[in-house]
């Protein structure tokens, strides 16, 4: 059957598949579609067995490549039967942006889910009726615009005018939302008025700075703080810290992981610095 050097070289579709990782009803596809034909047709049986050039090898994992990203068997089979470089690099350009596109997009996922899992993590391990000194780590956030609750007492406006505002970049509403105030007076003066809100989202130019906080938790529904902004003030007192920064909220749990509504997790987080010496960087005060 094989009786010259050429012939020696080829192999089987069982061996040629072996080696591309194909199975042999997708080579016997290929051939029959005219995507991609065996270097040799056996005149056995009425020509049904199939030889592959070595050289062939990388051909095909091209065409599985190309499969794999979405491009149709019919442009493949165009671009097989009338190649040129011009044509492959146009489609491979096309397929590179769309690929690009699909990366970002789970880039984006990715930091989607790794920001719920921090805020759960920190929820399960909470205990709500504590209150801690801690350093926290810079978050990167996108901050909005001063809210103006004048005229009205609810919070949901201002919160709709900042998830449909332009920002740059783009809003993600996906990522978790919070509650800004400049400093601990107005926070005390309304606690359930954020001057801003911001968005835990990795990709914004702000940022919650790295540094110390006094951070405490209580539940209720949204823009309920309940007397936890009287329980800091009185900690930070009581321990010697003096407030010297902006105060931040976010939902631990909400909708998302809390069927009650009053179950909601909230955590506030308030810049503070030592005005005596404390022996640990984690205070607890239980109330």
């Amino acid at each position: 059957m094989k009786n010259n050097t050429l012939d020696r070289d080829l192999l089987t579709i069982k061996e040629f598949a072996e080696f591309v990782g194909l199975t042999i009803a997708s080579l016997r596809h290929y051939d029959n579609t005219g995507v991609f034909a065996p270097a040799k047709h056996g005149v056995e049986a009425e020509s049904k067995y199939r030889y592959y050039s070595p050289l062939q090898i990388t051909t095909v994992k091209m065409i599985r490549v190309l499969t794999e990203i979405g491009v149709p068997l019919k442009t493949i089979k165009e671009l097989t039967q009338n190649r040129t470089p011009e044509k492959l690099l146009k489609v491979l350009k096309k397929h590179r942006d769309i690929t690009a596109d699909k990366i970002q997009f789970l880039q984006e996922v990715y930091s989607i889910i790794s920001t719920f899992t921090e805020l759960l993590y920190d929820a399960i391990s909470a205990t709500e009726t504590d209150l801690s000194v801690c350093e926290m780590p810079e978050k990167r956030i996108i901050m909005g615009g001063k809210n103006d609750f004048s005229g009205t007492t609810e919070f949901y406006g201002e919160f709709i005018r900042f998830c449909n505002a332009s920002y740059e970049p783009k809003l993600n509403l996906s990522y978790p939302i919070g509650g800004y105030w400049e400093n601990m007076a107005t926070f005390l003066g309304e606690p359930s008025r954020p001057e801003r809100f911001f968005s835990l989202d990795p990709k914004g130019y702000e940022h919650k700075p790295a540094g110390l906080y006094l951070i405490g938790y209580t539940r209720g529904y949204y823009g309920q703080t309940n007397d936890l902004p009287a329980h800091m003030a009185a900690f930070a007192k009581k321990h010697g810290l003096l407030f010297n920064g902006a105060v931040y909220n976010i939902y631990l749990t909400d909708e998302i992981s809390v069927a009650d509504p009053e179950q909601y997790l909230l955590q506030v987080s308030a810049s503070v610095k030592e005005t005596r010496r404390v022996s640990s960087r984690s205070l607890y005060n239980q109330f």
